[in-house]
C-alpha cells in the first residue's frame, strides 16, 4: 500500500506525456493548420493536461483521419494508438468507393 501514491503519480505523468504526445506529433503533421495555430495548440495541450488533449482531439479528429500517408514503414505512427485506429477507417472509406481500382489487401485484419 505504501506504494500506491507514487504508481499513481507516474501512471499519470506517462498519462499526460502520453496524450499530450499525441496530440504534438498528429498537429505537427498537419497541413491544414498555419503555425501560429499549432504553437497555439502546443501551448494548449502542454498547459493544460488531460482536458487539452482531449478537447483537442475532439475538435481535430477529422484532421487526424485525413493526413497523408508517408512512405515507408509508419513504426512511429504505430506507438500512437490513433495510427491504427485511423488505418481502419481509412480502409473502410477507400472500399466505399467504387471507382476506386486500388487494392488495400488489408481485410483480414493484418495491421
Amino acid at each position: 500500500m505504501q506504494f500506491f501514491g507514487p504508481a499513481l503519480l507516474i501512471f499519470l505523468g506517462v498519462l499526460v506525456a502520453y496524450s499530450s504526445g499525441f496530440v504534438t506529433y498528429h498537429v505537427s503533421q498537419s497541413d491544414s493548420l498555419e503555425a501560429q495555430q499549432k504553437r497555439a495548440i502546443y501551448l494548449f495541450v502542454w498547459l493544460v493536461p488531460l482536458i487539452g488533449p482531449a478537447i483537442t482531439v475532439a475538435a481535430l479528429a477529422d484532421d487526424f483521419v485525413r493526413q497523408k500517408r508517408k512512405p515507408g514503414l509508419p513504426l512511429l505512427g504505430y506507438i500512437f494508438l490513433g495510427a491504427a485506429l485511423s488505418s481502419t477507417q481509412d480502409q473502410q472509406s477507400e472500399t466505399s468507393h467504387a471507382g476506386s481500382s486500388e487494392s488495400t489487401g488489408g481485410a483480414d485484419g493484418d495491421f
